[in-house]
């Protein structure tokens, strides 16, 4: 039976300093992405700490916040955001 032939080979190829910085752009964008995604992440944070009695579904529900329930308490908890207790007595200033 004959063999068949092999993968043929691949030419070598230097990318274009367009391509290079259009790559090196984007991948700048990314970062950057993450880098404002994380501070809008620590920004919820603060507001539930800040809001001790601030549901996390009332946060989540606001149209300004772009996750859903899950997502704001996966904050919370990477955070660590107290639980709220909405029965506790608040604690009396001396």
């Amino acid at each position: 039976m004959p063999r068949r032939p092999g993968p043929a080979p691949v030419p070598p190829h230097e990318p274009s300093p367009e391509l290079k910085a259009a790559i090196k752009d984007w991948l700048d964008s990314v970062e950057r992405e993450q880098a404002l995604r994380n501070a809008a992440r620590k920004a919820v944070a603060d507001e539930l700490i800040r809001f001790p009695d601030l549901p996390v579904a009332a946060l989540a529900k606001a149209p300004e916040v772009p996750w859903d329930v899950e997502m704001v308490r996966r904050i919370a908890r990477e955070y660590n955001v107290p639980y709220r207790q909405p029965n506790k007595a608040p604690a009396k200033e001396e």
